[in-house]
C-alpha cells in the first residue's frame, strides 16, 4: 500500500510533536471538543446502515465476479491474488463497521449496534463482544505501560525473543488469531473463555451471544465445505480472512508505535496524553474504503464520531491545535517493517525514562540513519526469492511429472532420485573447488544460466510428454525419462553450485567482517528458503489442480527463464556495489592458486575421504551422525516419491501443497521450540524429545497400513471389502473440490499424510541438536572433513532409500516402504538415546576425541607425506 493524496494531510515538522516532559499545558478533551463541529459526534442509523448495506454489496460482488471469471476462464485462477487482496481490503471495512458499533458510534441504539456488530464481526471470524470489551479497555488506557493491551513495552530484565514475537510480528494474519485466541503476554486475555475477569458478570450473556454465533459460523463453514469441499471456502473466504487479519496487525502496530510517541507509567497517565499518543498514517488507495480509520488521533479521543465524520473532524483539530498533531507519511509497509524491527530490539524497560527534545531528535536521526535499506542485500534478498522459489516449484513437481509419464509404479521417480544422489556425492567437491578457483561474477553469472534454462528444457519436454500424452508410444517416453534425469543431473549440480557460492562465498565475503550482520543475513536468507517452501508448492499445485499438469510445466519453464534475466541483473549490481570486497577477494583466490603447488590428484582425494571416514567413525558424536544419517532413509517425507504416491491415491495437487505448507510452519516452530528445549533440559536430552517427537507422529503413518483403503496386501487378505483405489482416471483435467469424505480419498492416505505433516517438528529439533552436538564436540582443524563425511552418509541412506524403491517400485508395494522407514527412524532414535546413556554423551569438551583426531590427523599426514615421496622418486 503506496502513499495517497489526502486532503487533510499537513507536513511533519519539529514544533509539531508532542514532547512527554514539556511544560506547557495540554488542553482538556472539552477544550478540543469544542473546536469540532457538534454534528460530527451525532451518528445516523441511515447513514451508517447504508455503509453496510454497500460494503456488503461489495464483498458479494467481488465473490460473484471471481466466481464467474474462474468458472469461465480457463486461467481465470490467476487472478486470485488480486481477489485476495480486494476482498480482505473489503472485510477490513466490515470491521471497521462492527468497530463502530462497539464503541457506540455507529447509533445512539445499543441493542442495534451489538446485532449489527455481532453479525459483520462473525462474518469475517473477529468475536464481537469480547474484542468489543478488549478494545475499550485498550481506549482507557492507551499507551499506558501498565495497563495497555496490546504492543506495548515491557518492564524489567531485557526481553528474549520467543515464538509469540516472530507470530505477531513476521506473520502478521497468524498474529490477529494468535491474539484472540492467546492475548498479547504478559496480560493474556483470551477472547474465547467467557470467564476471564474481563467478561464475566455484567457482559457474560453478551459475550457468550458472541460466542455462540461464532460457534454458528464455524458450522456454516463445515457446511460450505461438504458441499462445495474445502478447497473453495479457503480460496474464497479464508485466504481473504487471512488478508483482512493482516490489516488488524497492521493497523494496531502502527497507530500506537513510532519512535516519537512516549509511553507513560501509570502513576504519569491521563487520558488527554496517553489519546494524544497516537499517530495518524495515510493507507494510499485503500485508506477511504476500510473508513478513514487512519485517522486515529480524533478517533481515540473522541470514540463516539462515527467514521463518515473522522475527516471532518480531524481537519478542524489539525488547523486548530497543530503542535499536537502527530501525523507520518512514510508508507505503510516499509514503516511496519522499520518499527517491528525497532519495537522488538527496545521492547524492555529496566526503568522509567524521560527525554529532551534534543534526545528525542538525537533518536530520530539514528533511527533514521539506521533504517536506510541496505540495497545490496535487498538486491540480494529479492535475487535468493526468485532463485529458491523456482527450485521449489520443481522440486514439488518433478515426482508428480514422473508419474504421470508412468502411472503404473514409481520407478522413474526412485531412478532419477538415486542418480541425482550420486551425482550429487561424486561431483560435489569438485564443483566447490571449481567455484573457488574461478572469479566470483563470471563463475556464478554461468551457474545461474545453466541452473534456470536446464529447468526451462525440462520443463518442455514434460509439456511435449504430457500435452498429448496418448498419441506418444512408450519408446519415445522412456526416451523423456532418460533425459529429463541427465538434464536433472545438470540442474541439481548447478543449483547445489549456486547456493554454495551465494551462501558460503558472497555472503561471507560481504558481511562476514561483522558477526552480527553475518548472523541477520543467513537467517533471513534461511527465512526466504521456508517461505519459498510453504508457498511455491501451493502455487504449483494449484495451477495443476485448476488447469493441467503440463500447463503447469509452461509455468514453471517461463518463471525460470524470466528469473534468469532478472537474477542476471540483480547479481550483477551486487556485486558492483560491493566490487571492492569482492574483487579483492577474487585476486586473493588467484594469487594463492598461483603459490599453491602442484593439485591433488583424484587417487589422494579418494583417499582423504577413506580417512576422514575413519576419523568420524573415532569421534564420539559418531552415533548421533548415523541417528541422523538413518533418518534420510525414509519415504515419509513431502519428497517426490510420496508426493507421486499419494496424488494417485487420490490427493488433489492444490491440498498436498496447503499439506507441505503446514508441515513447513510445523518445522519451523520446531526450530523456535529447540533453544527452549536446549534452555531447559539440555543438548543431549533435546536431541532425544526430537527423535522420538519423530517416531510417535510416524507412528499415524504405520495406523494408515490397517485402515481403510490401505494397500497393504497383508491387510487386503483378511479385509477385502475395505480397500479400494482412490486413483482418479481424470485428475489431469478436472478441478475435485469435493471435501474428502465426500470423494474417493480413503482414510489410510489422510493417516499417513497426516503422520508425515506433524513428523516435522522432532525432525527438525532432531536435526538441529546433532549438528550442534558436531559443532561443539568437533575439533576445529578437522570440522570440514566431518561435516563433509556426514553429508555423503546422509546421500548414502538417501540413495539407499530410492534403490529399495527400485527394487519394490509398485504402487501396491508402497506400504513395504511405509513400514521400512517407520523402521528406520526407530532404529535412529534407539541408537541416539543409547549414545544419550552412555559416557561418551557427557563428555564437554570431548578430549578423548581430540586424541583421537589428532592420532587419525598424524597419520594421515604421515602417509600422505610418504606417499608424495614416493611420487617425487618417480618422478626423480
Amino acid at each position: 500500500m503506496g502513499k495517497g493524496s489526502h486532503n487533510t494531510r499537513i507536513e511533519k515538522h519539529e514544533e509539531q510533536q508532542i514532547d512527554a516532559s514539556s511544560p506547557h499545558r495540554l488542553p482538556t478533551l472539552s477544550e478540543i471538543k469544542v473546536k469540532i463541529p457538534s454534528h460530527c459526534f451525532r451518528p445516523t442509523v441511515r447513514e451508517s446502515m447504508t455503509y453496510v448495506v454497500k460494503d456488503v454489496i461489495y464483498v458479494a460482488l467481488a465473490f460473484l465476479v471471481m466466481w464467474q471469471i474462474q468458472k469461465n476462464f480457463q486461467f481465470g485462477f490467476l487472478l486470485f491474488p488480486l481477489y485476495w487482496y480486494i476482498q480482505g481490503t473489503l472485510y477490513t471495512s466490515l470491521f471497521v463497521l462492527g468497530h463502530d458499533c462497539g464503541h457506540g458510534s455507529f447509533s445512539f441504539y445499543p441493542l442495534l449496534n451489538d446485532i449489527v456488530g455481532t453479525i459483520l464481526h462473525t462474518w469475517i471470524l473477529a468475536p464481537y463482544y469480547t474484542w468489543k470489551l478488549t478494545h475499550n479497555h485498550h481506549h482507557k488506557n492507551t499507551n499506558n505501560i501498565d495497563k495497555d493491551e496490546v504492543f506495548y513495552p515491557h518492564r524489567g530484565e531485557p526481553y528474549e525473543p520467543s515464538i509469540s514475537d516472530d507470530i505477531f510480528f513476521w506473520f502478521p494474519g497468524i498474529g490477529w488469531f494468535y491474539y484472540i485466541v492467546y492475548g498479547y503476554a504478559p496480560r493474556t486475555v483470551s477472547h474465547f473463555n467467557p470467564f476471564q475477569p474481563i467478561f464475566y458478570d455484567r457482559h457474560f450473556f453478551g459475550v457468550c451471544s458472541s460466542l455462540a454465533a461464532y460457534l454458528g459460523m464455524c458450522y456454516l463453514m463445515y457446511l460450505h465445505a461438504c458441499t462445495y469441499g474445502f478447497v473453495t471456502l479457503f480460496v474464497y473466504h479464508l485466504i481473504p480472512v487471512c488478508i483482512f487479519a493482516s490489516y488488524m496487525v497492521i493497523i494496531t502496530m502502527l497507530h500506537h508505535t513510532e519512535i516519537d510517541v512516549p509511553w507513560y507509567a501509570d502513576s504519569e497517565w491521563n487520558n488527554v496524553k496517553g489519546q494524544l499518543s497516537t499517530v495518524d498514517r495515510h493507507y494510499g488507495y485503500a485508506h477511504s474504503i476500510i473508513h478513514s480509520i487512519g485517522t486515529h488521533q480524533i478517533h481515540h479521543l473522541f470514540t463516539k464520531v462515527p467514521h463518515y465524520h473522522l475527516e471532518e473532524a480531524t481537519e478542524h483539530f489539525r488547523r486548530t491545535f497543530p503542535e499536537l498533531v502527530r501525523f507520518h507519511d512514510e508508507p505503510v509497509l516499509s514503516a511496519f517493517a522499520r518499527m517491528c524491527k525497532i519495537f522488538l530490539a527496545q521492547r524492555s524497560m529496566a526503568e522509567d525514562n524521560k527525554m529532551t527534545d534534543n534526545q528525542l531528535a538525537e533518536i530520530e536521526i539514528i533511527d533514521k540513519t539506521k533504517s536506510k535499506y541496505d540495497k545490496t542485500k535487498i538486491y540480494l534478498y529479492i535475487a535468493m526469492t526468485l532463485s529458491s522459489w523456482g527450485d521449489r516449484m520443481w522440486h514439488f513437481a518433478v515426482g508428480i511429472y514422473f508419474i504421470s509419464l508412468n502411472p503404473t509404479n514409481l520407478q522413474g521417480v526412485a531412478v532419477n532420485g538415486v542418480v541425482l544422489n550420486l551425482a550429487v556425492i561424486l561431483f560435489g567437491t569438485v564443483i566447490g573447488v571449481w567455484i573457488d578457483r574461478n572469479p566470483r561474477l563470471p563463475t556464478l553469472r554461468k551457474i545461474l544460466v545453466i541452473q534456470n534454462l536446464s529447468v526451462a528444457l525440462m520443463a518442455v519436454l514434460v509439456v511435449i510428454a504430457l500435452y498429448d500424452q496418448s498419441s506418444i508410444s512408450g519408446g519415445w517416453i522412456i526416451l523423456i525419462q532418460g533425459l529429463l534425469i541427465a538434464i536433472g543431473i545438470i540442474a541439481t549440480l548447478s543449483s547445489m553450485a549456486s547456493k554454495i557460492s551465494i551462501s558460503r562465498d558472497w555472503v561471507v565475503a560481504l558481511y562476514g567482517s561483522n558477526r552480527d550482520n553475518l548472523a541477520s543475513t543467513n537467517a533471513t536468507l534461511r527465512r526466504i528458503d521456508l517461505i519459498s517452501n510453504v508457498l511455491a508448492p501451493v502455487a504449483t499445485g494449484a495451477v495443476m489442480t485448476f488447469t493441467h499438469r503440463w500447463f503447469s510445466a509452461v509455468f514453471i519453464a517461463c518463471w525460470n527463464v524470466i528469473s534468469l534475466v532478472f537474477e542476471w541483473l540483480l547479481y550483477t549490481k551486487v556485486y558492483r556495489s560491493a566490487e571492492d570486497r569482492l574483487s579483492t577477494k577474487d585476486s586473493l583466490k588467484t594469487s594463492n592458486q598461483k603459490s599453491s603447488g602442484a593439485e591433488e590428484n583424484a587417487i589422494r582425494k579418494m583417499f582423504s575421504s577413506i580417512q576422514g571416514l575413519g576419523t568420524y567413525s573415532s569421534l564420539s558424536v559418531c552415533l548421533p551422525g548415523l541417528s541422523l544419517a538413518l533418518l534420510y532413509m525414509t519415504v515419509l517425507s513431502f519428497d517426490s516419491v510420496t508426493r507421486a504416491y499419494v496424488i494417485e491415491e487420490g490427493l488433489s495437487e492444490v491440498v498436498l501443497g496447503i499439506l507441505n505448507a503446514a508441515g513447513s510452519i510445523i518445522g519451523v516452530i520446531g526450530t523456535f521450540m529447540y533453544p527452549v528445549f536446549v534452555k531447559r533440559t539440555g543438548l543431549v536430552r533435546t536431541g532425544v524429545i526430537g527423535f522420538w517427537s519423530e517416531f510417535s507422529m510416524l507412528i499415524l503413518c504405520l495406523l494408515s497400513l490397517f485402515v481403510h483403503g490401505s494397500t497393504f496386501i497383508p491387510y487386503q487378505k483378511y479385509f477385502p471389502d475395505a480397500c479400494f483405489s482412490g486413483r482418479r482416471a481424470d485428475s489431469l483435467h478436472s478441478i475435485n473440490l469435493i471435501p474428502y469424505y465426500c470423494s474417493k480419498l480413503n482414510f489410510s492416505v489422510l493417516l499417513l499424510i497426516a503422520g508425515i505433516t506433524l513428523n516435522r517438528f522432532g525432525l527438525w529439533i532432531a536435526d538441529l541438536t546433532v549438528n550442534q552436538l558436531q559443532q561443539e564436540r568437533v575439533p576445529e582443524e578437522i570440522r570440514g572433513r566431518i561435516g563433509g563425511t556426514q553429508n555423503s552418509l546422509n546421500q548414502f541412506f538417501d540413495m539407499l532409500r530410492y534403490i529399495l524403491i527400485i527394487i519394490l517400485p509398485e504402487m501396491s508395494q508402497f506400504s513395504y516402504h511405509i513400514c521400512l522407514s517407520v523402521l528406520s527412524v526407530f532404529t535412529a532414535s534407539l541408537i541416539y538415546t543409547i549414545w544419550s546413556c552412555s559416557r561418551s554423551s557427557q563428555l564437554v569438551p570431548p578430549s578423548a576425541d581430540v586424541e583421537m583426531c589428532e592420532t587419525n590427523l598424524e597419520s594421515s599426514k604421515t602417509i600422505s607425506n610418504e606417499k608424495l615421496d614416493n611420487d617425487n622418486d618417480g618422478i626423480n
